[in-house]
């Protein structure tokens, strides 16, 4: 009787195997999760509304520029408050169907069979939603510019101001990425679309209502997102400072952390 031995299949060479191939890396991720993010029929409308929102926000501007100029040495931020909020509007469902894709669309799967640590399938997600909303609020600041100095040649008004005011600039800036999160935080947490965009959206009025309670008006003030939106005057005070930062746990943190420990834990049907 003879016996045969099988060399060459070692757990040492299936270690080596695996350290060979480390994964996915995280920049394939982050394409993967861009195209998720505008290669859907839900997310090219979404990004299509929110151009032609903007366009359209800023042929407004320029028209009535006159009307929008009427003291001396008119800000070329003017058009700022308008020309965003179409895109500011929609972002942040954009980011929720981002979030939630793998649930919804029910390729979780097979996207955690290629990556199965799916803290770093969050973390692409995440990165390109803060990527996407820098993008998309340049852009508009960049269209409030152009607009401006339409506005100025075509209706031969007072010369406009270019002074940037870096502070209020940049809390615009955090104020968007920080409303864009909060949705996210959002869809994370409850891990349904739906349910986190008709939750964003009316949060705010939910907030506001609350406030208007004489018991429970103090502590609105410090929950409400409102906090989070007086970033873009650029003139917070330490209380201020104070109060986005605990609106900014309770609305982006703790829904965050339990999203995250959901997602992880989650089983995969």
């Amino acid at each position: 009787m003879t016996t045969t031995t099988l060399t060459g299949s070692s757990p040492t060479s299936v270690e080596t195997d695996g350290a060979r191939h480390p994964g996915i890396p995280f920049t394939r991720l982050l394409r993967a999760e861009r195209r998720k993010m505008t290669d859907t029929r839900s997310g090219f409308w979404l990004v299509l509304v929110m151009i032609l929102g903007a366009l359209a926000a800023a042929v407004t501007v320029v028209a009535t520029w006159d009307r929008l100029a009427d003291g001396p040495n008119p800000s070329w931020t003017l058009g700022g408050a308008f020309i965003p909020f179409v895109p500011m509007t929609l972002l942040p469902v954009l980011a929720i169907l981002l979030i939630t894709s793998e649930w919804s669309t029910r390729s979780a799967l097979s996207t955690f069979t290629l990556e199965p640590r799916r803290g770093r399938v969050i973390g692409a997600k995440t990165v390109v939603t803060v990527a996407a909303t820098v993008l998309i609020w340049a852009l508009c600041q960049g269209l409030a510019a152009l607009a401006a100095l339409l506005g100025e040649v075509i209706h031969s008004s007072s010369p406009v101001s270019w002074t940037i005011r870096w502070s209020a600039l940049g809390g615009d800036l955090a104020q968007a990425v920080l409303l864009v999160l909060v949705a996210a935080a959002l869809g994370l947490a409850i891990g349904n679309a739906p349910a986190a965009i008709v939750l964003y959206l009316i949060l705010p009025v939910l907030t506001t209502t609350l406030a208007l309670i004489p018991g429970l008006h103090t502590a609105m003030g410090w929950v409400s997102l409102d906090a989070i939106s007086m970033l873009g005057a650029g003139s917070l005070d330490t209380r201020g400072w104070a109060h986005v930062a605990v609106s900014a746990l309770i609305w982006i943190v703790i829904p965050a952390v339990v999203g995250t420990i959901r997602t992880l834990r989650r089983e995969v049907k």
